[in-house]
């Protein structure tokens, strides 16, 4: 019964009447979103050639107006201008300093193009915020502290908060750290990278209000914070050593006497005190080399060349550390010790232990392939 209702059906004109329409919905419906992804297309792309146009030009009109006061400068009228000068000046505080970085912050405030961004941050869209704060961060003018802080205490976005903290570091002083270090213990917000990035952005904005004594204070008050988790000072101990600030060699010797049972502390001292090129502390190297750990034996090793002769006998020991980790850095520093460390691994190429050998002659041939 069923069998025959569908072979009638299939044969009636109706059902053909049906598909038909349906095709012809289909193809018009499919004919419509192929014009409005083409109307779309060209949209985006008179849009950008017309921001690329506008910020050509006011690249030229900012230029000019360095060298010429009176140059006029138009302020923008839409939101694609003020794109397009945000642009401009954003770029230009990246790679200018001094009276040329003071000039281009005084016109962004002539033609209003930090109000705007302000204003932006009231948008309902996260990514419309996340650029007004990135751009914001950029001009790094003081009197933005509070607007960031703002952010970080009213913002439920989370791609949002690390922006606002960096747009912050930058323009930090010592009653901004509590609020910055808040969201930075934390552990599972961001990584221990983007920790030292921002503490490398707090050490420069220290330097550029000469304060460099104030913050080797504000440094040891965060190193016996009780409260402040370990992890976080390893992070700033590695900034200090990235943004290469030495006043703050004493304090990192103290920190790795201090944290002697945290091997990422020790870690940290240790790369940071490489960094200074601080040869005088050799001691400190000779007792790494002998280490319990493998860690910190293998990451003392890796720029023990940096000091005298005198710790090649306990890098020729290393040769034969249990660790590749270790016996690896251990001959790559002998090799760059010049004559007396190639000597070293010369003669341990007829080593009897397997291991020493191989990485002694593993060295030799790759300073042979580099010559």
């Amino acid at each position: 019964m069923i069998t025959e209702f569908i072979q009638a059906l299939m044969g009636s004109e109706t059902l053909r009447n049906i598909i038909i329409i349906i095709n012809v919905l289909l193809f018009i419906v499919t004919f419509l979103l192929f014009l409005v992804l083409l109307f779309h297309k060209l949209h985006v792309e008179r849009r950008a050639k017309r921001l690329d146009e506008l910020r050509e030009t006011y690249l030229a009109d900012l230029a000019r107006r360095f060298y010429d006061p009176s140059h006029p400068v138009s302020p923008p009228g839409n939101a694609l201008e003020y794109e397009a000068l945000g642009n401009v000046v954003a770029t230009m505080l990246v790679n200018v300093s001094g009276e040329m970085a003071v000039n281009v912050r005084r016109c962004v405030r002539e033609l209003g193009v930090d109000a705007y961004y302000r204003r932006m941050l009231e948008s309902r869209r996260w990514v419309r915020r996340f650029v007004a704060v990135e751009k914001l961060g950029f001009f790094r003018f003081p009197e933005l502290k509070s607007v960031f802080e703002t952010v970080l205490a009213e913002e439920k976005d989370h791609r949002i908060i690390p922006k606002a903290v960096w747009a912050l570091s930058v323009i930090a002083q010592r009653s901004d750290l509590p609020t910055i270090n808040q969201v930075l213990k934390n552990p599972l917000f961001m990584s221990s990278k983007f920790n030292e990035y921002i503490y490398t952005n707090i050490i420069r904005s220290f330097r550029e209000h000469e304060q460099e004594a104030l913050f080797v204070e504000v440094l040891g008050e965060l190193m016996a914070d009780a409260e402040l988790p370990v992890l976080l000072k390893r992070d700033i101990i590695q900034a200090c050593g990235a943004e290469m600030f030495h006043p703050a060699q004493k304090l990192v010797l103290d920190c790795f006497s201090r944290f002697h049972d945290v091997a990422e502390m020790r870690i940290a001292c240790i790369r940071t005190l490489e960094r200074f090129s601080a040869v005088d502390e050799e001691w400190l190297l000779s007792e790494c080399l002998r280490d319990p750990d493998w860690r910190i034996r293998g990451v003392a090793a890796k720029n023990a060349y940096l000091y005298s002769p005198n710790i090649i006998p306990p890098l020729r020991d290393l040769l034969h550390d249990e660790s590749y980790h270790v016996r690896i850095n251990s001959a790559l520093a002998l090799a760059k010790m010049g004559e007396a460390g190639l000597d070293v691994l010369v003669a341990e190429t007829q080593s009897e232990d397997r291991f020493v050998r191989d990485v002694s002659q593993y060295v030799l041939k790759r300073l042979i392939y580099a010559s």
